[in-house]
């Protein structure tokens, strides 16, 4: 069984801050998510913003459950981005909806999926992330950009987008790259 975040659960690292979302940043979230350019290469999004405030309510159920944790980024007060740990089976679990806002510096877009596997690894205990969903091909950026966090391609498959290639993490490979990635933050 894994650890869960208590309801209030917030932090910062790295210059960020952030915390679980909720009903309030439906409109920031349905902003990233409807972005064509954004979401090339992520699930699609229907309705409004009135269907991601419904989609945020279910979401805080499974969230009380400690099934899924929806995190959203601040810098310097400003939203910068959203990212999620979900599908948790023993010590696996899976992250993604990884989102940014457009022309994020480096440092930002490095931060945020480095304090997302902080939090499964080192506060949830978990030790292998299993990226289920995975990454289309053709997003071949970040592909590379997991590939500097040690993840690894384990498969290719179809999906209603084409196709995709599915990627994991072992704790031990995000910590042996964990040092080289936080020198890269320049902090």
């Amino acid at each position: 069984m894994i650890s869960k975040l208590p309801s209030d659960y917030h932090g910062e690292r790295y210059g960020l801050t952030y915390r679980f979302v909720n009903e309030g940043d439906a409109e920031f979230i349905y902003k990233l998510r409807s972005d064509a350019t954004l979401s090339k290469y992520i699930h699609d999004i229907h309705g409004g913003v009135e269907n991601q405030v419904e989609w945020i309510r279910k979401y805080k159920e499974r969230e009380i459950k400690g099934e899924e944790y929806y995190f959203i980024f601040y810098k310097d007060e400003k939203p910068v981005g959203l990212n999620r740990l979900y599908s948790f089976h023993d010590t696996t679990y899976t992250g993604g909806s990884w989102v940014m806002v457009p022309n994020s510096p480096m440092e930002v877009v490095l931060a945020v999926p480095l304090i997302i596997r902080e939090i499964a690894f080192e506060e949830l205990g978990m030790t292998f992330e299993d990226n289920y969903d995975a990454t289309h091909v053709d997003n071949k950026k970040v592909i590379k950009f997991n590939k500097m966090f040690g993840c690894k391609i384990y498969k290719h498959f179809m999906d209603v987008k084409g196709e995709y290639v599915a990627m994991s993490l072992s704790k031990e490979d995000f910590e042996a790259n964990k040092p080289r990635l936080v020198k890269m933050l320049n902090l």
